[in-house]
């Protein structure tokens, strides 16, 4: 170990190994048994029957000595195996994020110097004129990935080598024992020296980044990883950059924990009530809040109650006004293909997640098939993200919500805000992993322009699609311009021709919304944005598809199975087998 007093480096760090450490620990808890045994022993004989006399009291003073002794070498001992145990424990994370940083340079062309620096050799030969931008955009985000997962574990090689310091510092100087030898046990001794050398975990980054999030994640041990989950769920659940398991598992934690302090802020506001209306709408808020628990409940667990295998639950937020979460259907740690759904307007968990989600499993199954015919056979994970609080507005027979208007729609600002969220959840996605899944952003209705406005940062995301689209752009387009002034597409952060449009007839939102302007150009007439058909069609395997209408139907099946062209369509891009989608003739 390098001292509390002395800096790590990343050439030191990199030649960190557990075994000696984790073999040192049975050496150690051999001693140890050794050690209780003697001091037993001693015990036992320190009084002998018929004896007495001034001999006996001094045999009887020195045996006591050396069992107080022999304690605080116990607690001494234990210390050291428990610290030793741990760092050799953590140690498995320093080694593991080490691995991830230099999987991830050689990966990408770039190396990591012994300074631990990230050398980027330049643009790798051979990249189209067309494509450079994007690659250079794309190697100064890993660049940057780079140097946090080396900071990262360099943040917790010193948090390490700090708590087994403090450690040997107490074991060195005497001070493993804090309470009077004379009135305690072996076992107690042992038991306090145990505690002393446990070591600290990790806090997570402050900021809140998700590749700093996956690089703290990453240089953890499972051990740790495990702990923090069990004991501290509400540090790892709603973390972007965490791993899809260990989000689920302790947002499933979560759940529990929540309906408690929910009955309990309910019960506290009920006792309080003056029968006045502000009173009362916080005591429906509440409840709608539970309510949306129960529906999150019901997603995630099979009719016989066990927790549904193919799913995970990705996020779990009841600040705000409302209930947030995101659900996903296959998964995300391990699939080939990964799409995000952002719902649009008049979604709320309780009322209607359930259907999205349900729409979404239906289309990550169709695109595994798709993949399994036409591409490259790889899986197909799917997440519903409701992790904002969209607007309601009267639209296919829904009332407006109680305290809203439509001057909610147009202003923005929820889309804005959710943005933000949904673009560190997609970067999230994409940091949590060691490869680079292909993963396809899905908007409906308000949370295309959602999702339009996340993309305007470099997020991952190689494919998008929209549908049912006001716009994409938080900019105005006016005066109002059939090709646009702002465009809007190249504003977005994807490959080139890999934005894609869906727009049923008879949808208001995306034929007569557009025209106002407040959003951008309609994505139906945006140059370069891919149009895929919402009409009825036979697939290229002969599947007849039928139309979608309105502004509700992109997503739906009808009872008999039988799919629209738009959910044909989602399901082509999400398998990345664009070639079989079905185009919009012009």
């Amino acid at each position: 170990m390098a001292g509390a007093d002395l800096m790590l480096g990343w050439a030191q760090v990199v030649r960190w190994r557990p075994d000696r450490l984790q073999q040192a620990v049975g050496l150690i808890n051999a001693e140890y048994n050794e050690l209780t045994a003697c001091s037993d022993d001693l015990r036992g004989i320190a009084v002998p029957d018929g004896w007495s006399g001034p001999a006996a009291g001094a045999a009887m003073r020195e045996a006591r000595r050396i069992a107080r002794l022999l304690d605080e070498w116990a607690a001494e001992i234990a210390a050291a195996r428990r610290a030793i145990g741990d760092v050799g424990d953590a140690i498995t994370g320093v080694v593991h994020g080490v691995e991830e940083a230099e999987a991830l340079a050689t990966r990408y062309g770039f190396r990591i110097g012994e300074d631990g620096a990230v050398i980027d050799p330049g643009m790798p030969a051979g990249v189209p004129e067309d494509q450079r931008e994007t690659v250079a955009r794309d190697r100064a985000a890993m660049a940057m990935e780079l140097t946090d997962r080396v900071g990262e574990v360099l943040r917790q090689a010193e948090d390490i080598d700090s708590d087994f310091c403090l450690v040997l510092d107490r074991i060195l100087s005497g001070h493993t024992l804090d309470v009077d030898p004379a009135r305690t046990s072996l076992a107690a001794a042992g038991a306090a020296g145990d505690a002393l050398g446990s070591l600290s975990i990790l806090a997570p980054p402050p900021d809140g980044d998700p590749a700093r999030n996956a690089a703290w994640w990453a240089s953890l041990s499972r051990n740790q990883q495990l702990v923090l989950i069990r004991d501290h769920p509400e540090l790892v659940g709603n973390r972007d950059g965490v791993a899809a398991w260990a989000r689920n598992e302790a947002n499933l934690a979560m759940l529990p924990r929540e309906r408690d302090r929910l009955r309990q802020e309910y019960d506290r506001v009920l006792a309080q009530s003056d029968g006045g209306l502000p009173k009362a709408l916080q005591l429906l808020g509440i409840q709608a809040k539970l309510d949306s628990l129960d529906a999150i409940d019901a997603m995630m667990h099979l009719p016989d109650g066990t927790v549904n295998p193919e799913r995970q639950l990705l996020s779990l937020d009841l600040t705000g006004r409302a209930a947030k979460a995101a659900i996903a259907h296959g998964d995300v740690d391990t699939a080939r293909h990964v799409a995000v759904f952002t719902p649009g307007m008049n979604s709320a968990v309780d009322q209607n997640m359930a259907g999205y989600v349900n729409d979404m499993e239906h289309v990550q199954r169709g695109a595994e098939k798709l993949a399994r015919l036409r591409g490259d056979g790889g899986s197909v994970a799917t997440v519903t993200w409701l992790g904002y609080e969209p607007p309601a507005v009267p639209v296919d027979g829904k009332g407006m919500e109680a305290g809203k208007a439509v001057a909610d729609l147009l202003d923005g600002s929820a889309a804005e805000d959710g943005a933000e969220k949904l673009a560190r959840f997609n970067e999230g996605i994409n940091a949590s992993r060691p490869d680079d899944p292909h993963l396809t952003a899905l908007g409906h209705s308000y949370g295309s322009l959602t999702t339009g406005i996340a993309l305007q940062r470099n997020t991952g995301v190689d494919d998008v699609v929209f549908f049912g689209s006001p716009g994409i752009s938080d900019t105005p387009d006016l005066p109002v311009n059939p090709v646009g002034l702002n465009n809007e597409l190249s504003s977005l952060q994807v490959p080139s021709g890999h934005a894609y449009n869906l727009s049923a007839e008879g949808d208001p939102i995306a034929h007569d919304v557009p025209q106002l302007g407040r959003y951008g150009s309609s994505p139906a007439t945006m140059p370069g944005m891919q149009q895929l058909s919402t009409h009825e069609a036979i697939s290229p395997d002969g599947q007849r598809l039928v139309a979608a209408h309105g502004h509700s139907e992109y997503t739906e099946v009808l009872a008999d199975g039988t799919e629209s062209t738009s959910v044909y369509n989602i399901q082509a891009i999400v398998a990345g087998t664009p070639q079989v989608a079905i185009t919009e003739a012009r």
